[in-house]
């Protein structure tokens, strides 16, 4: 008496699955990085728009000539509006992106409105705080999860760890 087995095995498609994503994931990380480091700047020009630091809290007040000269009494860091304009964001390296001015003239003049250099206070406006990290790291994480989702490989909430 004799048994015959037949085993058939999909090993072939989950191989071919998982060579795509070791060939996409680097890309997926670096959109999802450079997603993060606009998300950031994207806060940080938000932010200081409404007159708020990186911790939330209102810019310390212009001089009563100062409001006066210039209309309005809510600080907002907006003169020409090119310091603002001059912030970008790019990924450095494979863990990494950065938020940067473009223009070392800007890039100077944030620094002594961070600073409180000459005649300005400082008003900590370049920066963020843990509430924003949390936020950007749960944006990061939702689209890592979404584009592995995509990719058609099922992954354990567990599994998928934060960076």
């Amino acid at each position: 008496m004799a048994l015959d087995l037949k085993v058939t095995s999909n090993v072939r498609k989950v191989q071919a699955r998982y060579v795509k994503f070791l060939n996409r994931f680097p890309r997926i990380i670096q959109k999802g990085l450079d997603q993060a480091g606009e998300q950031l700047k994207t806060i940080i020009v938000k932010r200081t728009e409404l007159g708020k630091d990186q911790d939330g809290k209102r810019f310390i007040g212009y001089s009563p000539a100062y409001a006066e000269l210039k209309g309005k009494t809510t600080v907002d860091l907006e003169d020409t509006n090119q310091m603002l304009q001059s912030i970008s964001s790019k990924v450095v390296s494979r863990n990494k992106a950065q938020v940067f001015f473009r223009s070392q003239r800007e890039a100077t003049k944030g620094l002594f409105h961070q600073k409180g250099m000459g005649n300005l206070p400082k008003r900590k406006f370049f920066g963020f705080n843990k509430k924003t990290e949390k936020v950007i790291q749960r944006t990061y994480e939702n689209f890592l999860k979404k584009e592995i989702r995509r990719l058609g490989i099922w992954v354990q909430e567990k599994t998928l760890h934060r960076i």
